[in-house]
């Protein structure tokens, strides 16, 4: 099967707007494409289109959108999965993490999308290959994980199932980076992909040392927010291990402390999420939120980001000139 190349994609059918939903219709109208988004839920259109025009200064302020308001007249809705996927060179689908509802979803773009075009999965957790079980022509299905907010953070993980032809994967990347977006390719798929794994494993054992008495929860975020951070937001885990290692990089830190290395992963301990190590993080998020609602702190997170993705394109990484 032969894709249309991306200079044809138009027009782009979102099947679901929830969340993420609304980041990719706001970023895809900023983008020039047309939008055709589908959910069944009521008032769904209306909440869709608030969104994007609230998404919209964020946009203009990374330098994305170009127009005051954004184009409108270029998003349609519909609540007929197959009048979607009929009018769209692209899908990018956006159903609840529920196997079942994904799977009905899927089947039906499938089913009604042109046989040359690409469906995109932003599944954070039910993998490409069952995914792909759904569909007559599997191979055009890849995975395409945004994370939150979609139009703003710029990592899309990109994932080819079993069945995912090689030019599936390369079109899905190519479309990503035209969105200004940076999509990593996964070479094989895990449970909850890479980032989510990184993501996790640090989050168990914040939680291990808040359930524990380690340190409060307060001093536990401190402790990303004021050393690991700032370290890990500009040049990654891997990199800044390396320059551990002074001029002899990573290969003279291990030969100095792969042991103690070693002692430090083994004296890491499973975390079992029980009502205890429950109790403890939903103290802690009461102690973080300093009686903000969680939308102050979206929004300040949300601007804050922003500022953040205007330095680091005004500082490239090295190895990206």
């Amino acid at each position: 099967m032969t894709l249309i190349p991306l200079e044809k994609i138009k027009t782009v059918g979102l099947a679901g707007a929830g969340a993420v939903g609304y980041g990719w219709a706001a970023l895809l109208l900023a983008r020039g494409y047309n939008v055709i988004a589908c959910d069944p839920a009521e008032e769904a259109q209306t909440r869709l289109e608030q969104a994007v025009i609230e998404r919209w200064p964020s946009l203009r302020r990374l330098g994305v959108a170009t127009s005051d308001n954004p184009p409108l007249e270029r998003l349609q809705f519909t609540t007929s999965l197959a009048q979607m996927a009929k009018d769209s060179d692209l899908v990018q689908e956006n159903a609840p993490e529920n196997p079942v509802i994904k799977s009905a979803v899927i089947g039906e773009i499938d089913a009604h999308l042109p046989a040359d075009r690409l469906i995109l999965s932003s599944s954070g957790g039910v993998p490409p290959s069952q995914l792909q079980s759904y569909c007559q022509a599997p191979e055009r299905l890849v995975l395409g994980h945004p994370f939150h907010p979609a139009h703003i953070i710029p990592l899309v993980e990109v994932v080819g199932g079993a069945q995912s032809s090689s030019e599936a994967v390369e079109l899905a990347l190519q479309f990503y980076r035209g969105l200004g977006k940076y999509p990593i390719h996964l070479k094989r798929e895990l449970v909850g992909h890479l980032s989510n794994r990184l993501q996790f494993a640090l989050l168990r054992e914040a939680a291990h040392c808040l359930a524990t008495g380690v340190a409060s929860a307060s001093d536990i975020d401190a402790a990303i927010r004021w050393g690991l951070g700032p370290r890990w937001a500009l040049m990654g885990g891997l990199m800044t291990f390396n320059l551990a290692g002074g001029s002899g990089g990573l290969s003279s830190l291990l030969d100095r402390f792969g042991d103690d290395i070693q002692r430090w992963w083994d004296a890491l301990e499973p975390t079992q999420l029980t009502p205890a190590v429950r109790s403890a993080l939903v103290a802690g998020a009461q102690e973080l939120t300093a009686e903000k609602s969680n939308e102050d702190w979206a929004n300040w997170r949300d601007e804050t980001l922003i500022e953040f993705f205007r330095f680091v394109s005004e500082h490239p990484f090295p190895s990206d000139q």
